[in-house]
């Protein structure tokens, strides 16, 4: 074989394995990178090589973007990247579902669903869960000068999101005297306080004070309910995946991981300490 033959084999061979790298080899996390131990936990996943994540979007600071696509990064996306990197996953793909679809748990093709959710022993009945990873309480957010205090709360027209925690609570817990107004996603939400066709809003107090830092002082945190609960990762009752997924959860917690992508993901979002916002107490 001629020498210039020979360097181009040998140039064929070597772009041959380039291609190969680029094409398989590299993990896929979006911007999040894992550094945890790699291959620490074994999941048996839907796809090969690949957790497929059950959540709700948009669902700013904790997964940043509108859809699936434009989702690189956020606190829970790259806490599921670091659940695949552990379980040594080289690709990780969001399932956008609605969140009555999801909590109803009829949706299916998904390994884990990481959705800000919170734990409840109703839930329990229908899915397994981790141990918290956030703790949860509810907050309430109302316009700007409104008077809404925790004496006269019962009294005003209230909204949730339908199959949320907040919307068990304040029905079976708080009973207002005005049937409160339900809307399925938490933009919904926000929309109608700022429309005035409800008073207050009562949702996960992360979530109201990320939703209303986005209004320019419109809006504002004025309470909050101690519930003494959190969120969990969320696997399918009975599977085999959830022991590991639960290690891995702990083992995030206790090496600073979940620590990191708080201050990194979530602290700027609320705009200020969730435990600054004022404990109310029920009448």
């Amino acid at each position: 074989m001629k020498r210039t033959q020979m360097l181009a084999a040998v140039i064929v061979t070597i772009m041959g394995v380039g291609q190969a790298l680029a094409d398989g080899a590299a993990p896929s996390y979006g911007k999040c990178a894992p550094g945890g131990p790699a291959g620490s936990i074994s999941l048996t996943t839907t796809q090969s090589d690949t957790l497929i994540v059950a959540t709700v979007l948009p669902n700013p600071g904790w997964y940043n973007g509108l859809s699936p696509a434009s989702t690189q990064d956020g606190f829970e996306y790259c806490m599921a990247s670091e659940i695949a990197h552990r379980a040594g996953l080289k690709n990780l793909k969001l399932l956008n579902l609605a969140w009555d679809q999801y909590i109803s748990g009829t949706a299916k093709g998904y390994d884990v669903a990481i959705a800000t959710t919170t734990i409840t022993e109703k839930r329990r009945q229908i899915f397994d869960f981790s141990q918290p990873y956030f703790s949860s309480n509810l907050g309430v957010a109302v316009r700007q000068g409104a008077d809404v205090t925790a004496s006269n709360l019962r009294s005003k027209r209230i909204g949730v999101i339908q199959g949320n925690m907040g919307s068990d609570w304040v029905i079976n817990t708080l009973k207002p005297t005005i049937q409160p107004s339900l809307y399925q996603t938490q933009p919904d939400l926000v929309n109608a306080l700022m429309a005035g066709q409800v008073d207050a809003i009562i949702s996960d107090t992360t979530l109201v004070l990320s939703a209303t830092a986005g209004t320019k002082g419109a809006a504002e945190v004025v309470g909050q309910y101690d519930v003494n609960q959190g969120y969990g990762a969320v696997t399918p009752k009975n599977s085999g995946n959830s022991a590991a997924i639960d290690k891995a959860i702990g083992d995030m917690m206790g090496d600073g991981t979940i620590a990191t992508l708080s201050a990194r993901y979530l602290t700027p979002l609320f705009g200020r300490d969730p435990n600054s916002v004022p404990v109310w107490q029920l009448p």
